[in-house]
């Protein structure tokens, strides 16, 4: 009998690292060494701790910071996608809402090495504003 698509070991790579983002927990996901990258600033940062401490900060200044909507595909050749929309409430009180996605690159052995997120942000101003 199969596991169900909820249980972690059926989950593709993507959503695997969706769930990583949103419990900030990196378990054994990340290869070491892995590396984020964003379109908005096209800086490269150590996905482990820096990629997990952003987010921290933005639930410092956004509690509801989370990733809905999500629609995950399975790797192939290496790479697979999220898609999902960003979204929270601000410090005084206004709701944000932003599509993204994620490029997720896995090595042989399904360990995430870079991912890649794209994202407008244009409909994050207000959140880069409350976070300084």
């Amino acid at each position: 009998m199969s596991e169900p698509a909820s249980e972690p070991s059926a989950q593709s790579d993507a959503a695997r690292v969706v769930e990583a983002l949103m419990t900030l927990e990196a378990g054994e996901v990340f290869a070491p060494g892995a590396v984020t990258w964003h379109s908005f600033d096209e800086v490269e940062a150590p996905t482990v701790p820096d990629t997990l401490e952003s987010v921290r900060a933005i639930r410092k200044v956004v509690p509801d910071f989370r990733m809905d909507d999500v629609r995950t595909s399975p790797a192939v050749d290496g790479l697979a996608w999220a898609r999902y929309t960003v979204t929270g409430t601000l410090p005084d009180g206004t709701v944000f809402r932003a599509p993204a996605a994620l490029a997720v690159h896995v090595d042989g052995a399904g360990k995430v090495t870079r991912i890649e997120e794209y994202v407008d942000t244009a409909q994050l101003s207000g959140l880069f504003g409350a976070l300084g």
